[in-house]
């Protein structure tokens, strides 16, 4: 943690100096929301993107956010170019997560018994430390036993800081020797990983569950899509079973901090010829082409 910079409220810290309360909502209940951006060629990418699904999970978890999206893309922005600054690179490739809690104050559920507004935290860190995916060898995955929430119970959709359910799936893969987890729902339909999104391919055909399963909405998947339509492939968001990535021809998975990376076995079974296929090569080097050009326009008209 020695390369990381933080913006607690406004203000700029080491890890060390980086304090909030014990009766802040986040640590006694998860109380809380965060997103994750990351740059290319030292550029944020997606950031609006990032916001405004930041402002539609508040609206899930009922949570009114005390920073505009302004406030909060400009105290990114700040201190993303503060940490290149420290590092001495403009171009320093970073990745800077933002987490927001709804409030400090007594124990207890009622929102009568928040005396303080919540903590706004901006972590930045260098991206390679993120980013321990192999190229050359993919990742394995299990499919676990544990369900995904259902929409109606934690919805996925809002990208809050209970995570305890996805832990508990990567550590059940974990400790089965894989390297992490994907999730079902009640009627055995794959929705996603603990912290990516995940696609096959079929025939030049590039499968996804669609967003209604319950899932996150997303931004380097619909970057990915986006990338499929531009390289004239078809797509497709439709449910399907486990055992439709068995028969893949390839697998990846998408993230904001990974891109797109090859998922090379599932369960037992090995995918393709156990390496990264043609159309996630293609994909993934397109998708951050994508990215780039965005993450520079953007820079242009801030």
């Amino acid at each position: 943690m020695r390369n990381t910079l933080i913006n607690l409220n406004g203000a700029l810290c080491g890890w060390e100096e980086a304090k909030i309360s014990v009766f802040d909502r986040s640590f006694l209940f998860g109380d809380s929301l965060y997103e994750v951006v990351r740059t290319y060629g030292g550029r944020p990418y997606g950031i609006s993107h990032h916001l405004n699904r930041l402002q539609k999970s508040a609206e899930l978890c009922r949570m009114k956010l005390e920073w505009s999206l302004a406030q909060l893309e400009s105290e990114i922005l700040r201190t993303i170019k503060e940490h290149q600054k420290r590092l001495g690179s403009p171009q320093a490739e970073l990745y800077c997560r933002i987490v927001i809690s709804r409030g400090i104050g007594k124990i207890g559920f009622g929102l009568k018994n928040i005396e303080a507004g919540g903590s706004c935290v901006i972590i930045t860190q260098p991206l390679e430390d993120f980013v321990t995916v192999d190229p050359l060898r993919g990742i394995r995955l299990k499919v676990v036993e544990r369900l995904r929430n259902h929409p109606h119970a934690l919805d996925p959709a809002m990208k809050s800081g209970n995570y305890l359910n996805n832990l508990l799936a990567y550590l059940e893969a974990q400790a089965d020797g894989f390297d992490d987890a994907l999730l079902c729902n009640a009627h055995a339909h794959v929705t996603e990983g603990t912290t990516f999104n995940i696609f096959y391919v079929k025939n030049n055909i590039v499968v996804t569950p669609p967003l209604d399963i319950g899932i996150l909405d997303g931004i380097t998947r619909r970057g990915i899509l986006q990338s499929a339509q531009n390289l004239g492939l078809e797509t497709r968001e439709i449910r399907f079973p486990k055992e439709r990535l068995y028969e893949a021809d390839e697998v990846f998975a998408t993230s904001t901090t990974k891109d797109a990376f090859a998922v090379t076995q599932v369960d037992s079974r090995t995918i393709g010829s156990k390496k990264p296929g043609p159309v996630t090569r293609r994909l993934a080097q397109s998708f951050v082409e994508l990215a780039a050009e965005l993450a520079e326009r953007e820079a242009g008209s801030q």
